[in-house]
């Protein structure tokens, strides 16, 4: 995408609350942000209504853009990190799992930002490995298929209610060998994963 001609003057208007140039920049970057939005998202509603999101975030901090000299690194920031938020706080599907590291991909994250995903991912890994057969497999079957409680007692052949079980229990030996080995990331692992428990 081509940067918009005068766009740090067309930047400068928006600071001064222009809804006139707001709307132009907004014609000229919703497809992008929508399209990160649907990759990460799967939905085109949940897309459209985060699209719709990040440019009221936008708006709403519009007083910093006179300060920016690049406005598309800055908008991909506010887009991914809102899109993370979106998909813990609203989305929290296993599935879009993959989606979620494109969309960092996509934005060129940086060396620090790579290497905390590969830990998370890892610390997950190992503390799963630590379940029972049985803990091990109620767990898979949400976490990384996003099955609901009733699908996972139907497929292991248990009660729903045996299935949360199977899986507040594996949550808390998730927490305990994460407290002991990961505790730098321990609190933000059990947050990623809580949402899929209760679903």
């Amino acid at each position: 995408m081509h940067q918009l001609e005068n766009e740090k003057e067309l930047l400068q208007r928006i600071a001064g609350s222009s809804q006139e140039a707001f709307k132009i920049l907004h014609d000229h970057y919703a497809r992008h942000v929508y399209g990160l939005a649907l990759r990460l998202m799967k939905s085109p509603e949940l897309a459209q209504d985060l699209t719709q999101e990040i440019f009221v975030r936008v708006w709403v901090k519009r007083e910093l853009l006179s300060d920016i000299q690049q406005f598309r690194p800055w908008l991909n920031t506010i887009s991914r990190n809102m899109a993370l938020d979106y998909l813990r706080k609203k989305v929290a599907a296993p599935s879009n799992e993959e989606y979620m590291i494109n969309f960092f991909s996509d934005l060129t994250p940086s060396a620090e930002e790579n290497l905390a995903l590969k830990q998370l991912e890892g610390a997950i890994r190992q503390a799963v490995d630590q379940l029972s057969p049985q803990l091990k497999t109620a767990f898979t079957l949400s976490r990384f298929q996003g099955l609901t409680h009733m699908e996972i007692a139907q497929r292991m052949n248990i009660s729903p209610i045996t299935s949360k079980s199977h899986l507040v229990r594996a949550l808390a030996i998730i927490r305990k060998y994460l407290e002991e080995h990961y505790p730098d990331i321990a609190l933000v692992v059990i947050l990623y994963l809580t949402p899929f428990f209760f679903n």
